[in-house]
C-alpha cells in the first residue's frame, strides 16, 4: 500500500518537475527574482550615496561656520551649533583641542596628528565619545571633513568654565585674562579669554549610524518583501499557465479518447484565435486525413478481396461443373481458363505488393537506365494497330529519352494504353514531345471523357468512374494508381485533362524529366 503511493508521489512529482507549466514558473521566477535583486542592489546603493552625500553636505556647513568664526579671529567654547548630531573640533599645531561642540568638552582629539588625514572629507571610525549613534551595534563610521585654516591677527577664544572652583588649562604659549561673571542664580561662571597665534585645523564628524540605520530597515523590508513577492509570481504565473494549458489538456483528453472506431469524432475548437485554437484546426485536420485514409484502407481492402475471390469463383465455378459432367467437360479449355483466371490474381498481387512496397518508402525504382519513350510509345501502338479494336494515331510522336526503370516505365505506357483503348469509341492518339527539361507523353482517346470533380479519384485505387460495368470490361482499378506511383517515383507528374479542342474524350499527360 505505501509503495504503491510512494510510486504514485513519485511519479506525479517528475510528471510536475517535468511540465510545461514547472518550467514557465520556474523561468518566470528566476527572471524576476534576477529583475528584483538588480533593483534591490541599486536600490540600496542610491540610497546609500544619497544618504552619504546629504551627510557629507550636512558637515561641510557646518564646518565652514566654524572656519569663518576662526577666519575671523573669534571664537568661542563651547563652539555655538545648532545641529547637536555634529561633533566639531578645533585644534592647533600641538593637536591641542582648542574648541569643540557641547557635550565633548575635555576629549581628546579625533585625529592622531595634525596632519592625519590629508583628505578634506574622509571615513574614519566614530570616536567613542560621540554620543550620537551606536557603533557598537552598526560597527558605523563617522564622515569627517577637515581643513587647515589660519587667524593672520591672531584669535580671541572666549572660554565659558561652567563648574566653579575648576582650573582651567588653556596650554601653553598664549596671553590670558580670566574674569568672573555672577549669574542670577548665584553661581560664579569663569569667562577665560586666551590670545592664539597658530594655524588651526578644524574638524566636523558626523556619524554614520543613521545612514547605516536606514539601509538595514530597507534591507529587512526587502528580505521579507523579496521572498514574498516571488511566491505571488509563482502563484501568478501558475494560475495563468494552468489556465492557458486548459485547453490543451481537454484536447489532450479528447484525443486520446479517439481510436480506430471512432476516427470520425473531432476536437472541440476554442474560440480563442490563439495557438492553441490552431492546434486544434491542426489536429481536427489530421484526424480527418487519418479518417479518410482509414476508409480508403477499408475500401482498399474490400476491393482487393473482391478482385482476388472474382478469378477464385470462377476457377471454382468451371471445376465443379466438369466434375458434375466430367464427360461434357472440355478439360483442355478448363484448364486454360483456370491458368488465365490464376495469371489476373497473379497480375492483381503483384501490383498489390508494388504499391504496398511504394506505400512503406521503399525505393521502388532501382535499375537507372536512358530509356527511349517513343520506342515504348510506338510498340504500344504498333500492338493496338494488331488488336483491330480502335484507330491509333501516332503523329505527333516524336524523339524523347528519360533516364528511368524501363520495366516500370512501359508499365506507365501499358497502362495509359489499355485504359485508353478501354474507354475509346474509335481512335486512341499518342503524343510525345521534349518540352525544355522534361518529356511530355499524352495519351487520348475519343471516349466520353472524366468529369473534372472525378479526375483526382480515378488515380485512387480500385477507382472506377461506371461502378455498374462489369470488372472484366473495367480492369482491376489499378492501372492508374500504378502509373502514378511510377511516375512521382521518377521525378514526374500525371494529370488528366479534357482534349485541347474539345472534343469528348480524356487526355492523360505524363511530365518526366529527361536527367
Amino acid at each position: 500500500m505505501d509503495s504503491k503511493e510512494g510510486q504514485g508521489n513519485y511519479s506525479w512529482f517528475h510528471r510536475w518537475l517535468y511540465s510545461v507549466r514547472f518550467k514557465i514558473t520556474l523561468v518566470s521566477v528566476l527572471v524576476v527574482g534576477i529583475a528584483l535583486f538588480s533593483a534591490s542592489r541599486v536600490l540600496l546603493t542610491t540610497l546609500r550615496s544619497q544618504l552619504q552625500s546629504s551627510a557629507i553636505s550636512q558637515t561641510k556647513t557646518q564646518e565652514a561656520a566654524v572656519v569663518s568664526l576662526v577666519s575671523s579671529g573669534t571664537l568661542s567654547n563651547p563652539l555655538p551649533l545648532p545641529r547637536s548630531e555634529i561633533a566639531v573640533q578645533v585644534i592647533d599645531s600641538h593637536n591641542n583641542v582648542v574648541a569643540s561642540t557641547s557635550g565633548i568638552g575635555g576629549q581628546g582629539s579625533a585625529v592622531e596628528s595634525f596632519d592625519s588625514p590629508k583628505a578634506a572629507v574622509s571615513f574614519v571610525p566614530v570616536p567613542r565619545w560621540m554620543s550620537v549613534g551606536d557603533p557598537d551595534e552598526f560597527n558605523s563610521r563617522a564622515v569627517m571633513v577637515t581643513s587647515t585654516v589660519g587667524a593672520p591677527n591672531g584669535m580671541n577664544l572666549s572660554v565659558t568654565n561652567e563648574q566653579p572652583g575648576l582650573t582651567l588649562n588653556l596650554g601653553p604659549g598664549s596671553t590670558n585674562s580670566q574674569t568672573t561673571q555672577t549669574t542670577s542664580g548665584g553661581t560664579s561662571p569663569k569667562i577665560v579669554t586666551k590670545t592664539y597665534h597658530s594655524v588651526f585645523r578644524v574638524m566636523a564628524l558626523e556619524s554614520m549610524s543613521t545612514v547605516d540605520q536606514s539601509e538595514h530597515t530597507v534591507l529587512k523590508v526587502i528580505s521579507i518583501a523579496f521572498p514574498l513577492l516571488l511566491v505571488i509570481v509563482a502563484l501568478l504565473v501558475i494560475m495563468l499557465t494552468s489556465r492557458t494549458l486548459k485547453p490543451v489538456e481537454r484536447i489532450n483528453r479528447e484525443v486520446s479518447s479517439i481510436t480506430g472506431s471512432n476516427l470520425h469524432n473531432r476536437i472541440s475548437v476554442p474560440p480563442s484565435k490563439d495557438e492553441i485554437s490552431e492546434l486544434a484546426v491542426t489536429m481536427n485536420q489530421m484526424l480527418e486525413r487519418l479518417d479518410d485514409s482509414a476508409e480508403r484502407s477499408k475500401r482498399f481492402v474490400a476491393d482487393a478481396s473482391h478482385e482476388l475471390r472474382s478469378p477464385l469463383s470462377a476457377i471454382q465455378a468451371e471445376l465443379e461443373v466438369g466434375i458434375l459432367h466430367p464427360e461434357a467437360t472440355d478439360w483442355q479449355r478448363t484448364a486454360n481458363d483456370a491458368l488465365e483466371e490464376s495469371r489476373r490474381m497473379q497480375r492483381i498481387v503483384e501490383d498489390l505488393l508494388m504499391l504496398a512496397s511504394a506505400d512503406s518508402g521503399k525505393v521502388l525504382v532501382h535499375t537507372l537506365l536512358p530509356v527511349d519513350l517513343d520506342d515504348l510509345v510506338l510498340g504500344e501502338a504498333a500492338r493496338l494497330r494488331l488488336s483491330g479494336k480502335v484507330a491509333v494515331d501516332t503523329k505527333a510522336v516524336s524523339g524523347g529519352r528519360v533516364t528511368g526503370d524501363p520495366h516500370y516505365l512501359f508499365r506507365v505506357v501499358r497502362n495509359l494504353s489499355n485504359n485508353a483503348a478501354r474507354h475509346a469509341r474509335s481512335k486512341v492518339t499518342f503524343a510525345l514531345q521534349k518540352a525544355g527539361d522534361v518529356v511530355q507523353l499524352e495519351v487520348s482517346d475519343d471516349g466520353k471523357g472524366v468529369p473534372e470533380e472525378l479526375r483526382e479519384k480515378i488515380f485512387e485505387r480500385f477507382a472506377r468512374l461506371d461502378e455498374a460495368r462489369s470488372r472484366d470490361d473495367g480492369g482491376s482499378g489499378l492501372g492508374l494508381s500504378i502509373v502514378r506511383t511510377i511516375v512521382e517515383a521518377h521525378g514526374g507528374t500525371v494529370e488528366v485533362t479534357g482534349k485541347p479542342d474539345g472534343s469528348s474524350g480524356a487526355r492523360f499527360v505524363v511530365r518526366i524529366p529527361t536527367l
